[in-house]
């Protein structure tokens, strides 16, 4: 039995290629006529400098190749085409999707997105409603492919509703089937049947490729859900469509799904049957497709050929032409340049030294202006200085005389009455309060900090320990060069006591050891 299953299917392939290679000679005679009608029409409309004309004709290439599985070639034709139409035409839109498209086919799909962000953009901007939803449709078929399935409804969608909108019987015809297949992946079959169901109501009016295609995929998920019988009947009515109309592509799978199904039933005879004519379906579709390919890439070489020859003739001429304008202007070339090149030197020499004048000039002046400035500087912080170091020696002054009588009144409240006792122990308590006062010390930290900015963070930062305010103070005062009595006499402390925090302070700030305290503070 098995062999004469092989001997049919030999018999029938061997029968078949007569067929084919006729069949492959009208078709490659096709494909030939149109390619030569659609260069000519190219060609006239550059001839005429018909820009719309151009990009037309480079479109309906672009769709030539696209439909022949060229896609390099296509892809180019379309390239040509958007040089004519700028980003705010919905020309542009058509073309990015059909470059999309491409990339998609060959799962290139970040590029196809790309493609379609574009589409989109331009699309939103001219409110082009066709354009938002066949992009939006082009994004789902690139989202299911990624299995990004929620993305892909979410596109598929919004689509829907745009042609809904539009009232294009197509666009939701294939949206429906778009949303069909992604619940088919998803292997909700009871979901895909009605959306597949939803796409054929659209086009069953019909005799379209996309018609065929639906009920395919009616047919497929049926044999999914395990209802053959319906399977047998959508599959049979899409090869017979699919033969009607020559589709090659939809007979095939047709045939393929036929055997599918009895394959499933059991019936494996029959499976057979249909395997057998998927094969020789898909031996005749690869030859008409190839017999097509070679046509259109053989007048591709040759167009090429022709054009190559043209262009080396023009180039040819080109270079005749331009070795005779060479020899006739390369000594009056010679000469202007001799006499340019020699006013050209004479006039950068004498700009060159205007330009030194005028930069030894701005030099002068800038260092003119900045020793004025320094000066200005140094007199302002000479002045700023001594108006602190008096202020200091003031204050330590001041201090002197309080504590002089402070200690004076103390030495009187025994001499006297009770009375006065009182009195001047209230004084000597006010005298003392008012030595402890912080106004001054704010007065001469604010005048310290405009002299020498920054000294009291840097100093901060620097030291191994927290510095306290009486830390603060003194540094500042040996900032400032005051002499331990002069520092005793503000601190209101004797000079052993300042010895004592001079040395306390070498060990909060990071001194070498014979490194002096007011070295360092002045470094600071």
């Amino acid at each position: 039995m098995t062999y004469i299953k092989l001997f049919l299917v030999a018999f029938f392939v061997a029968l078949s290629f007569p067929i084919n290679a006729q069949s492959d000679t009208i078709t490659s005679h096709l494909v030939d006529l149109k390619f030569s009608r659609l260069k000519n029409q190219l060609q006239s409309a550059q001839k005429k400098k018909d820009s719309v004309g151009i990009a037309h004709e480079y479109i309906r290439l672009g769709d030539f190749y696209k439909n022949l599985w060229l896609d390099s070639e296509a892809v180019k034709q379309y390239h040509m085409a958007q040089s004519f139409y700028s980003k705010t035409d919905t020309v542009y839109v058509y073309l990015n999707n059909q470059l999309a498209e491409i990339h998609h086919g060959l799962k290139q799909f970040e590029e196809a997105q790309l493609y379609l962000k574009q589409s989109l953009e331009v699309s939103k901007t001219l409110n082009y409603k066709k354009g938002l939803a066949r992009t939006n449709a082009l994004f789902g078929s690139v989202a299911e492919k990624e299995k990004r399935y929620e993305d892909a409804l979410r596109y598929e969608t919004t689509s829907f509703e745009l042609f809904k909108v539009l009232n294009d019987s197509l666009g939701l015809a294939v949206t429906n089937e778009n949303i069909g297949s992604i619940y088919e992946d998803l292997e909700q079959y009871d979901v895909a049947y009605q959306y597949f169901k939803a796409a054929f109501n659209y086009v069953q009016h019909s005799n379209s490729d996309i018609k065929i295609n639906i009920i395919n995929n009616l047919g497929d998920v049926n044999r999914k859900l395990g209802k053959y019988e319906k399977a047998l009947e959508y599959t049979q009515q899409a090869l017979k469509l699919a033969r009607q109309t020559k589709n090659g592509s939809q007979e095939e799978s047709a045939l393929k799904d036929l055997a599918r199904t009895y394959a499933e039933m059991g019936e494996f005879d029959k499976a057979y049957h249909y395997l057998t004519d998927q094969t020789i379906a898909n031996e005749q579709e690869l030859k008409r497709h190839n017999s097509e390919l070679v046509s259109s890439l053989q007048i591709l070489h040759e167009v090429k050929e022709q054009e190559t020859q043209v262009e080396l003739l023009n180039k040819q001429n080109q270079l005749s032409q331009t070795r005779q304008l060479t020899i006739l202007l390369c000594s009056v070339a010679l000469t202007v340049i001799f006499i340019i090149i020699l006013f050209y030197f004479k006039r950068k020499k004498k700009q060159e030294s205007t330009i030194i004048q005028y930069e030894q000039q701005l030099l002068e002046a800038d260092l003119e202006r900045k020793i004025a400035k320094e000066k200005a500087l140094k007199r302002e912080i000479d002045i700023q200085v001594s108006a602190l170091t008096n202020y200091s020696l003031n204050l330590a002054q001041k201090n002197k005389m309080l504590s002089e009588v402070s200690r004076t009144l103390a030495s009187l409240k025994d001499r006297n009455s009770e009375l006065i006792k009182n009195k001047l122990e209230s004084l000597s308590k006010d005298i003392e309060i008012e030595l402890s006062q912080q106004n001054e010390w704010s007065e001469l930290l604010g005048f310290f900090g405009k002299i020498h900015p920054g000294f009291f963070e840097k100093l901060k930062a620097e030291a191994l320990e927290e510095l306290s305010m009486s830390d603060l103070r003194l540094c500042m005062l040996i900032r400032l060069n005051l002499s331990s009595k002069d520092m005793a006499s503000i601190l209101h402390i004797t000079p052993d006591s300042v010895r004592i925090a001079r040395y306390r302070m070498r060990k909060k700030l990071p001194l070498q050891p014979k490194e002096k305290l007011d070295v360092y503070l002045a470094n600071v």
